[in-house]
């Protein structure tokens, strides 16, 4: 079921595009422009110097055409931010980084081209997650205009040590890498790393100073997970059922249910009423349009 028809015309919608979202998305086709310019150059066998002029020459020219397509259109952010399907089409010219990075992480060559090509993929995927999540928030913004029914402190799910450690182990493989001479490993491994580190902070796993503090919201046509950094939204139509599960508040969304222990929320119940009496009243108003 796709998200609710909330024209993006509507009075209180976002009518045009943030900062931060033009910033990411110039940076976004940037790097993609650059990645690519630098890997038609590298079949030429031009030198590593010439290589990063091409690459630094494609990255200016893509900021400023992102900055420029994303203040021409207004709503681009909004109907990115729609769907997963949207958003995951950014991912898809950074999966050949994933291919590249086993073959650039394995060798022992320091030339440019592969650190290069295989970088800048890696980069992009960063990039789509970071531009996906700001797309995703400006939509949120757009259909929730009105003020929230209920307002919660929200504690997300803490990373715990299985992450740090994780991390913690992709910055010390890219040491390793360094220390031994082999610089465009060394970069893949950071950027992996970089993209973990980048991905639990916008989701809140690791608790920062910057950023909003996390909270639950419920509206009128949907529920807003509200993290430091993005927001994601269930609207009514695509929940099937609201249940308390020992002590997890459950929202039954197929494959994606929406969950919620009570060690998250210090007054669960009164979300949980909250939200009841929400969806229970946009069931009657939907089934009593004609």
């Amino acid at each position: 079921m796709t998200d609710p028809s909330v024209s993006i015309a509507d009075e209180d919608a976002v009518t045009s595009s943030s900062t931060a979202f033009r910033i990411a998305l110039g940076l976004y086709v940037g790097v993609l422009v650059g990645g690519v310019a630098a890997s038609v150059a590298a079949t030429q066998q031009v030198s590593n110097a010439v290589l990063v002029g091409v690459f630094v020459g494609g990255l200016v020219t893509g900021i400023l055409l992102g900055i420029v397509v994303a203040r021409l259109d207004d709503d681009l952010a909004i109907r990115l931010g729609r769907n997963r399907r949207r958003r995951a089409l950014l991912y898809l010219p950074g999966i050949p980084g994933l291919l590249g990075a086993a073959a650039v992480a394995s060798s022992w060559s320091p030339v440019a081209s592969p650190l290069v090509a295989t970088g800048s993929s890696l980069t992009v995927l960063v990039l789509g997650y970071v531009l996906g999540g700001i797309a995703r928030t400006e939509y949120v913004e757009a259909v929730t205009g009105d003020e929230p029914i209920g307002t919660w402190e929200w504690t997300p799910p803490n990373g715990g040590k299985v992450d740090t450690l994780v991390a913690l182990g992709w910055l010390s493989i890219a040491f390793i890498n360094a220390v031994g001479g082999n610089w465009s490993a060394t970069v893949v491994w950071l950027l992996i790393a970089a993209g973990w580190i980048v991905a639990g902070a916008i989701e809140g796993r690791w608790q920062t100073p910057w950023g909003a503090d996390p909270e639950i919201r419920v509206y009128e046509n949907g529920f807003v997970k509200h993290r430091p950094f993005t927001k994601t939204f269930v609207p009514w139509d695509e929940v099937a059922h609201v249940r308390l599960h020992e002590d997890e508040l459950v929202l039954d969304r197929r494959l994606f249910d929406v969950r919620l222990e009570r060690s998250e929320l210090d007054e669960l119940e009164a979300v949980r009423e909250t939200i009841e009496r929400t969806f229970e009243a946009a069931g009657a108003d939907a089934r009593s349009v004609p």
